[in-house]
């Protein structure tokens, strides 16, 4: 069997006819013309100076077509930033420490690598397999080790972090006390949580990402109100969870190029949301939030009686919500008036905003862009000059203020920050 295994794999083309041990393991896949993505991962992970070492290493080398069979997308942002991190991982967990011809290989079951992983072993049919893929040729020797080319690229497994675990186990825990209306005891899961990542130190965040956490914290603790302190606390955990997952390169629920601020898929996400009316300098309009399939509704009438005429909602955001894009996106379904999606840089939701009108067709489902740069200064109804950056967003408002009187609808599906400006 082994020798009908090794003849097998003899015949497999070599990477390049003219290779020699003189090269290392770098040079030699520089050298194959079907090894173009793993240089250039490697070269992005900043791997190849450690790759050319004295070793000797065993490396998998996946040609194009096993990376071209990852999801679409997929290597894009493992190239960039924070996807390297990731990278970094998936290609360690090709490397094993010390040189192992495919002979060495047959009759083993595992071997480690040097991600820490593990990868199966087996034989078949005159194959080497290593875990789903196949060794398409084996054997390719390089100074500091040798290369075996494989048909598909290996994923290691997920890696446990134990902050995304804290978090989200105060999720698990908060979300049934406060949709029971135990409030307070949501509130207590939520700081206790939120207090063990700040006391502790081996959470992996930065003295100023924990100092800035430390104030957040403590200013939402002032708000009387149980509910917004609910939401509130549970704006700085989904901040954090989405803080790790971009920087641990884990786009399973989001994109490079996209973040989700709101999705209303879960009934606390309206919780945050507040209604501003005319009343408050003595007008007769009108405004209430549902959820409905999924979407924030914001249904009243503006009236305007007592010079009158706006009704709007609100909601304060996390510090960075908005800090890795440049754009709101937003899917909407209107009423065919014109409406005004704003931001703010404080959350007392006091004073100026920043704004930008849109049109809405009646009944129907559109999806805007807003650049936050083009967003205009305003206060009280009144334009000033100044600009907001994403840094700096911390509150989101839609407003109806169209200076005419009747029932209005909005329905909000999603709201996303993007980057559309490399």
């Amino acid at each position: 069997m082994i020798l009908h295994l090794m003849t097998t794999l003899s015949l497999a083309a070599p990477v390049n006819a003219d290779a020699t041990t003189e090269q290392s393991i770098p040079a030699i896949a520089s050298s194959s013309e079907r090894l173009e993505t793993l240089v250039a991962a490697v070269t992005a992970a900043e791997l190849v100076g450690a790759l050319s070492g004295e070793g000797p290493f065993t490396v998998f080398a996946p040609t194009d077509e096993a990376f071209g069979r990852l999801p679409e997308g997929t290597i894009e942002s493992l190239l960039e930033e924070p996807g390297k991190k990731t990278l970094t991982r998936i290609l360690t967990h090709h490397v094993i420490p010390g040189r192992y011809e495919a002979s060495d290989l047959v009759g083993m079951d595992s071997i480690e690598t040097l991600a820490g992983t593990s990868l199966t072993l087996a034989s078949l049919k005159g194959r080497l397999l290593v875990e789903e893929s196949i060794v398409e040729s084996a054997n390719i020797g390089a100074s500091n080790g040798v290369v075996h080319i494989i048909d598909r690229v290996l994923l290691p497994p997920v890696e446990v972090d134990p902050l995304e675990v804290l978090l989200e186990q105060a999720i698990d825990r908060g979300v049934p006390l406060f949709n029971d209306g135990n409030i307070e005891a949501c509130c207590a899961v939520y700081s206790t949580a939120l207090d063990a990542v700040i006391i502790g130190d081996s959470w992996g965040l930065c003295s100023d990402r924990t100092k800035e956490l430390a104030e957040s914290v403590s200013e939402v603790a002032l708000d009387k109100d149980e509910r917004s302190r609910a939401w509130a606390y549970r704006r700085i955990i989904d901040s954090l969870l989405r803080e790790r997952r971009r920087d641990s390169g884990d786009h399973s629920n989001s994109s490079a190029s996209s973040n989700a601020v709101f999705t209303f898929e879960d009934s606390s996400e309206i919780r945050g949301w507040r209604t501003v009316l005319d009343g408050v300098m003595g007008g007769l309009s009108t405004g209430e939030i549902d959820l409905r399939n999924d979407s924030l509704v914001f249904t009243g009438e503006t009236s305007l009686r007592n010079n009158g005429g706006f009704s709007s909602i609100r909601c304060e955001l996390p510090q960075g919500a908005f800090a890795e894009a440049d754009a709101i996106k937003m899917r909407v379904r209107g009423d065919g008036r014109k409406w005004i999606v704003g931001t703010r840089k404080g959350t007392q939701m006091g004073g100026d905003s920043y704004w930008t009108r849109f049109n809405t067709e009646d009944g129907e489902w559109q999806t805007l862009t807003i650049p936050i740069k083009d967003m205009e200064r305003h206060f009280f109804g009144q334009r000033l000059s100044g600009r907001i950056t994403p840094e700096e967003v911390r509150g989101l408002e839609f407003y109806m203020y169209d200076k005419k009187a009747g029932p209005f609808s909005l329905e909000i599906d999603s709201i996303e920050g993007v980057k559309v400006n490399a």
